[in-house]
């Protein structure tokens, strides 16, 4: 009995890392943004989380919300904040699981000075990765993000209409 239990939790593990995992899942991200045309990495960090799911071998949706906040060494106080909608294209390779991702989805810009806040579109366009990290499904996440914007103003960090987002995160399984 105990070597048949044994054999059966070996079994799932193997499927699990193998295979397509289809329970949801939330995903919470943390790194730099660089804005538009400006190389410094220290002026802004941000924050994503997400709720996704595989819908098939190859496709996968999430949900996601996420908040970036400026410095600009002039405490100048540029926050976005942003939901979109993203679909995954993944494959599922035993030693990792390489995607491109798509998203679309609305960006508010809030700025402290001058004191504008606007809505405008964002369309995410990148390509990561996730590793297993423990058992139970839990896998590290890195990606390289371009998020595309329609806010083209005169303020730092706003004279262009796309951000690169480099982010380090967990993807934790919901459920058994």
């Amino acid at each position: 009995m105990l070597f048949s239990t044994q054999v059966s939790a070996q079994v799932e593990e193997e499927h699990l890392y193998d295979g397509v995992d289809y329970r949801w899942y939330w995903n919470a991200n943390l790194g730099i943004v660089v804005p538009d045309d400006d190389i410094r990495l220290n002026e802004a960090q941000v924050l994503d989380l997400r709720l996704g799911k595989h819908l098939n071998e190859n496709w996968a949706m999430e949900f996601e919300v996420m908040r970036d906040e400026y410095d600009f060494d002039i405490d100048f106080d540029l926050k976005h904040y942003s939901a979109a909608f993203n679909v995954l294209y993944t494959n599922h390779d035993p030693l990792w699981k390489p995607y491109f991702l798509f998203g679309v989805g609305a960006i508010r810009s809030d700025a402290r000075f001058p004191d504008i806040q606007e809505n405008d579109l964002v369309v995410n366009l990148a390509v990561g990765g996730s590793w297993y990290f423990t058992g139970n499904g839990v896998r590290i996440r890195a990606e390289a993000r371009s998020r595309l914007d329609t806010n083209d103003s005169d303020l730092p960090g706003q004279d262009g209409f796309g951000d690169g987002q480099f982010t380090i995160g967990i993807i934790v399984p919901i459920g058994d």
